[in-house]
């Protein structure tokens, strides 16, 4: 996966002559008087004067006499009229984008460009026209108008905070990804046999389940994208449907540890197996004083479908003997290897269990980072 591009700005002249002009300099090359053209053509000599001046909307119809009068094509005045009108409210618009400035400064800069987002750092209007290009919105009302919506889908308050931003463009840009990676059609079954294979790979190597999670999930109709996180931001996954028929899973390196991307990913995949396709899910380390019984409940079990992927009920009762006692990390590897999942797994769900102290055991677990291309860099 290659970094997004910075947002492309198409070519586009400085100088736009409005289509009054080419028909002065036709009236003087054919030595004809607007009052005469105005009787050619049926319009008054007023009207004609302010085709010329650009005070006047050259339309359709009018093309069509100038096209019979002076013998230039109606579709030819057309396409002068939209680009005149075009770098009009072009340039109306640009005026306006320039008192919203600093709008941009609620971002990291840094990390736009970065990301391939911003070519520069600078407070632009011309950065601040890609910015809104990438999110795909017309202006920031607009913008923080949408998040305030997706906050509600997310079931947390309309109140937008400082890393709301770097989170939107987290979000963004795996929208993004996801939409253009390409899946067959949702299939819930299809899926579910999925899960031993994708447990499974929890014990390769980095390099073969990077690829391999992307390329089985999309089988079932699951956009898997890796995005790494933003600076200020604690969001760790995202399950969100992009279509009745696709659904797209980002997950972030927020924790940098292998134990928490694995839960990540089979708890954004329990949202896709238990949860409704209209609902959204956001999830990270903050929580809301404003969570709802329903949100809470969700997550529950979610979080419940990945201990259970994880840790199966077959190896429960093993596990619980683990737990129950000092566990030296040899046993810890040892369990790990009888249910087949890596050992940093264990260490985290030993951590999460108090029955090991968050200080203890962290050599098992795998150190990763996604990079700004998607692949992932990997230590113990």
């Amino acid at each position: 996966m290659t970094p997004p591009a910075a947002t492309h700005q198409p070519y586009r002249p400085d100088d736009v002559l409005p289509p009054g002009d080419t028909l002065k300099e036709q009236l003087e090359t054919l030595g004809i008087p607007q009052a005469d053209l105005a009787r050619r053509t049926g319009l008054s000599t007023k009207h004609i004067n302010q085709i010329v001046q650009g005070s006047a909307v050259l339309t359709p119809e009018t093309a069509l006499l100038l096209e019979r009068a002076v013998g230039i094509p109606a579709s030819l005045w057309n396409q002068m009229e939209a680009a005149w009108r075009t770098h009009v409210s072009r340039a109306e618009s640009r005026e306006a984008l320039s008192s919203q400035l600093d709008w941009l400064k609620r971002f990291s800069l840094t990390e736009l460009v970065k990301r391939g987002i911003l070519p520069t750092k600078e407070c632009t209007v011309d950065n601040l026209e890609r910015l809104l290009t990438f999110f795909g919105v017309a202006d920031p009302e607009v913008a923080e108008n949408v998040w305030r919506g997706y906050r509600t889908a997310f079931r947390r308050s309309t109140v937008l905070r400082p890393d709301d931003y770097a989170t939107a463009v987290w979000l963004r840009q795996a929208e993004i990804e996801a939409r253009e990676l390409i899946c067959a059609p949702f299939d819930r079954t299809a899926l579910l046999d999925l899960l031993p294979r994708l447990r499974a790979l929890t014990i390769e190597e980095p390099e073969v389940w990077r690829a391999e999670i992307t390329r089985l999930c999309a089988q079932a109709g699951v956009a898997v994208v890796l995005v790494p996180a933003p600076p200020n931001s604690r969001v760790s996954g995202v399950t969100r449907w992009l279509t009745p028929e696709k659904v797209g899973v980002a997950l972030s390196d927020r924790f940098k540890k292998d134990d928490h991307f694995w839960f990540t990913l089979f708890h954004e995949l329990g949202h896709v197996l238990l949860h409704g396709k209209r609902l959204t899910f956001i999830d990270d380390t903050r929580r809301d004083s404003d969570t709802t019984p329903e949100r809470d409940r969700s997550e529950a079990e979610a979080d419940a479908f990945a201990a259970d992927t994880l840790i199966p009920p077959e190896h429960a009762a093993a596990y619980r003997r683990l737990a129950q006692r000092p566990t030296p990390f040899t046993k810890i590897e040892s369990f790990a290897r009888q249910a087949g999942i890596a050992p940093g797994i264990v260490v985290g769900r030993l951590q999460y269990d108090r029955a090991l102290d968050w200080t203890h055991g962290n050599k098992l677990k795998l150190t990763i980072e996604i990079t700004p291309t998607g692949d992932l860099k990997a230590d113990y």
